[in-house]
């Protein structure tokens, strides 16, 4: 039991960062602008959803799917770092008096239902940081004793729901946060982290080099 609770906080802690719930919830605003609140809140539940299930899979048979495909981590960080980079300059340079029209804001529901997963779920919630992360806790919890691993295995999977939460409360609330500071702040607010996400993606590439030279 004292391995549950231990392996709970652990596996929040360890997501929480590279989850980063509340700079990716501004990310997710750029996404979600056009949209009626309802569809915000439905949309911010299913990319919970999504980062809970995705990140699970990982624990649980992440390292075996890499090495039945013979990929190694240092190219899951480099080909999701390209993606995160390519989505942070995408939204940096977007134009901001665009309105609807942007390229890359959901303008209705069904749209908004395409991106549920590619990209608010992978890469900018759940992106190549987290699976690392997230196969790290796993290879950690099997390299115990059966019992032990089970235990560290089920409170993992807790502190990935818990971080699931998290998502979903800051994505859910993200226009109420930033209401206040009116248009040109939220546009500020919405390019610095664009530029953060793009930094982010280039640093999980330089990451990614540095295993492969290594």
């Amino acid at each position: 039991m004292f391995e549950l609770m231990q392996a709970i906080p652990f596996s929040f802690a360890a997501l929480f960062p590279v989850l980063n719930p509340l700079g990716s919830a501004l990310i997710f605003l750029m996404f979600t602008q056009s949209l009626p609140e309802p569809a915000i809140r439905k949309l911010a539940f299913k990319v919970a959803i999504n980062t809970f299930i995705l990140l699970a899979v990982v624990l649980l048979t992440g390292s075996w799917i890499l090495r039945f495909f013979g990929i190694t981590i240092p190219i899951v960080q480099i080909g999701g770092g390209l993606v995160v980079a390519y989505i942070g300059w995408s939204l940096l340079n977007q134009n901001s008096t665009s309105g609807n029209n942007s390229p890359v804001a959901a303008t209705n529901e069904q749209e908004a239902n395409s991106l549920a997963f590619f990209p608010l779920t992978m890469p900018i919630t759940a992106g190549p940081g987290c699976i690392a992360v997230t196969l790290t806790i796993g290879a950690h919890e099997l390299s115990r004793n059966m019992t032990t691993a089970l235990l560290g295995e089920l409170g993992a999977v807790i502190g990935i729901i818990l971080s699931a939460i998290t998502v979903f409360f800051c994505y859910r609330y993200a226009d109420k946060l930033t209401n206040k500071l009116g248009v040109s702040g939220k546009q500020v607010i919405m390019r610095l982290s664009a530029f953060i996400n793009l930094c982010i993606g280039l640093e999980i590439i330089w990451h990614g080099v540095q295993g492969l030279l290594r």
